[in-house]
């Protein structure tokens, strides 16, 4: 047994103090769809709109030149502004090009020519605006007309803050000019003459319910106003809920479509897929080098299917020792007025991947828009942080979504030293994986092994000497 001396014992108490310190505006509709009915807000739950506001985020552009010709580009030019009191992360601007087809308006809005995005990536500050600038190139053979960009801005391509992108008629900020050019006729869809599954399809209305299981035609009328036969093209994409999502594409398919002069010839997609409760289906008509666009809406009834809308947090950075909530919207993407057995999972983490503050919702989901919220008060202060959403019906995954708030991207400014340098400390890792408590605790490990060793060390000997030789050897 090892006997302590004076001198153990002195190290000992020294460490001993150290050991000691290491003990809103106005609702959207939510699909395009026929509402589900209002219910009562199921427990646990809040109202979405607390923190969600449709048309928080503004795209106030111009046109350039008012009047441009075909053939040339057309410049855009403004800024978006985000109205919001936190910051708007992966955003993206989409916008159309509609071409009025008459003075009156009617349940079928203007033709659609092109929809695309303009811009992805974009990182807004709370209350903070950005310019932004484009050009649409007007096809040699677009005919003349009164024109008008439609904007439409998401974020995660997921989540509507200006304008429904699935519509033609829910859109946000808008810029007119008119083309001039040399063509008065074209070949392009009749958007009049659109049925699905034999009704007439109005676009600037709720989408229409098919059956469960039933295969699914849209037809429409192909026309040519102009005096020569042609051979055009058609390209179909059927998504789940919107187009924004390349991943949201159930099928594709491109068929020819031979048009005489001055005449119409009709074109039919099946839809086959049951899976979804809501379906866009995207027709392109290529001509020359004009596109003619519908953007038809379907929902499938008797089929269910929850689904998450934008998650988020009140504050940014986040400050140690302020609240903060961590909240998101959700809801049945169907008809029925409520889905039982739904889970909804938040994680919010460091750049480490540690969790900073998880909350988890369990109960029915509305079709109604609804909303979760949890309140926290972080340890340390976050200008780089990741929001994870897993959605999940009955155990099975159905939705999920990530966002990450990188301040760098979002204001340079709010960034710490390690956020700035991109290497966060080792002490805010540490701090972010076990609390302060947790991190005093290890240090105190460390500093119990240290003095251990100091005390239980092998005691080092002088080297022995050999003996001293005889004289005469």
């Amino acid at each position: 047994m090892h006997k302590i001396s004076i001198a153990t014992l002195a190290v000992l108490t020294a460490c001993m103090p150290l050991l000691a310190a290491a003990a809103s505006l106005p609702t959207p509709p939510t699909d395009g769809a026929i509402p589900a009915p209002l219910l009562s807000m199921p427990a646990g739950t809040t109202d979405c709109f607390q923190y969600y506001s449709f048309g928080s985020v503004q795209a106030n552009i111009h046109a350039d030149n008012a009047s441009a010709v075909s053939g040339a580009p057309v410049s855009f030019s403004g800024s978006l502004t985000n109205n919001n009191s936190y910051p708007i992360v992966d955003g993206s601007l989409y916008v159309k090009v509609l071409r009025e087809r008459g003075s009156e308006k009617d349940v079928n809005g203007p033709d659609v020519v092109d929809q695309y995005f303009v811009r992805q990536g974009i990182a807004l500050p709370a209350h903070g605006s950005m310019p932004i600038a484009f050009t649409w190139d007007i096809p040699s053979y677009e005919k003349s007309g009164s024109y008008s960009v439609a904007t439409f801005f998401t974020t995660a391509k997921k989540f509507n803050l200006l304008g429904l992108s699935f519509t033609d008629d829910v859109v946000g900020n808008t810029a007119s000019f008119s083309v001039s050019g040399e063509l008065q006729n074209d070949v392009s869809f009749d958007k009049t003459s659109v049925t699905v599954a034999g009704r007439p399809y109005h676009f600037a209305a709720f989408a229409p319910s098919v059956d469960t299981s039933a295969a699914v035609p849209v037809s429409a009328i192909v026309q040519n106003t102009t005096d020569k036969p042609t051979v055009v093209t058609v390209d179909w994409d059927l998504y789940y809920w919107d187009a924004q999502l390349l991943q949201n594409r159930v099928a594709h398919s491109e068929v020819p479509v031979r048009v005489a002069a001055g005449g119409t010839a009709p074109v039919v997609y099946t839809a086959t897929d049951t899976q979804y409760p809501v379906y866009l289906l995207v027709g392109t008509l290529h001509w020359g080098n004009t596109q003619s666009i519908i953007n038809v809406r379907f929902v499938r009834s008797g089929i269910d299917r929850t689904r998450i809308n934008f998650p988020g947090v009140t504050a940014y950075p986040l400050r140690a020792g302020h609240e903060a909530t961590l909240f998101s919207c959700l809801h049945n993407a169907g008809q029925s007025a409520s889905v039982p057995d739904g889970k909804l999972v938040l994680s919010l983490t460091d750049q480490m991947g540690n969790i900073i503050h998880e909350y988890t919702y369990a109960g029915d989901v509305t079709g109604a828009m609804m909303g979760v919220a949890d309140k926290f008060t972080p340890k340390m202060d976050y200008g780089t942080f990741n929001i994870s959403a897993k959605l999940y019906r009955g155990g099975q995954l159905v939705d999920q979504t990530q966002i990450s708030y990188d301040c760098k991207a979002i204001d340079p400014s709010l960034c710490s030293p390690q956020e700035a340098a991109g290497t966060p400390s080792a002490l805010g890792s540490l701090l972010s994986s076990f609390g302060l408590a947790g991190v005093f605790a290890v240090v105190g490990v460390l500093i119990l092994l240290a003095c251990l060793f100091f005390v239980f060390r092998p005691k080092r000997h002088p080297p022995s000497l050999p003996p001293t030789a005889s004289p005469g050897i």
